[in-house]
């Protein structure tokens, strides 16, 4: 079904045995720049088509979500919280006093907050839209290298440790269905990484 990536070097030069100096390179042209990916499989998953790709973990909770963002704020090289609700600290607010103002917002949905996290070069973008579904985007435009799949890989792998569920790397939808093409997985309780 998919490919293994080997888990310490996150499928960066480490998946065929060749030490990180001797990396194959794939170059093409993706969109307005040259990119370098080390694998051809990372041009596909990462191509640059005008939309995002979300990282989403399925049947989660409020709980879920709070451990996820918590996690990342003590892992991530950066964090980023944007909200409008009065009496919680603008920058760094309680993460579980976020999910319960948004939650009693009388306006439901319609009003949300947004958070991000920067791993390396690469941010991701928090969509709090359900409880019952972690998700994050990314743009593929800023998967430029091996250190933007490394991120991007280490990301998945965070966030799947934190909600103790699989996380899926998939392209962009507003709403995941069972037969969307998974582009990468991360299985916290076995450790692996596996891409299409």
């Amino acid at each position: 079904m998919g490919e293994k990536i080997g888990a310490q070097a996150h499928g960066v030069g480490a998946r065929d045995g060749r030490a990180d100096g001797d990396v194959h390179v794939h170059t093409g042209d993706h969109g307005a720049r040259e990119r370098c990916l080390p694998e051809p499989w990372m041009c596909d998953v990462f191509a640059v088509d005008g939309s995002l790709r979300d990282i989403r973990v399925l049947g989660t909770s409020r709980a879920g979500w709070i451990a996820v963002l918590e996690h990342l704020r003590a892992v991530a090289d950066e964090t980023e919280v944007e909200h409008p609700f009065p009496g919680l600290d603008p920058v760094r607010p309680m993460i579980d006093d976020l999910f319960r103002a948004w939650a009693d917002d009388p306006e439901g949905e319609g009003t949300t907050f947004s958070f991000r996290a920067r791993f390396g070069p690469v941010w991701f973008f928090a969509l709090p839209y359900d409880e019952e579904e972690i998700e994050f985007s990314v743009w593929p435009d800023d998967v430029v290298d091996a250190a933007g799949v490394a991120a991007v890989l280490r990301f998945l792998a965070e966030v799947a440790t934190a909600s103790g569920r699989k996380a899926l790397l998939t392209g962009e939808t507003v709403q995941y269905r069972p037969d969307m093409p998974t582009l990468v997985s991360h299985d916290p309780a076995s450790g692996l990484t596996i891409h299409v």
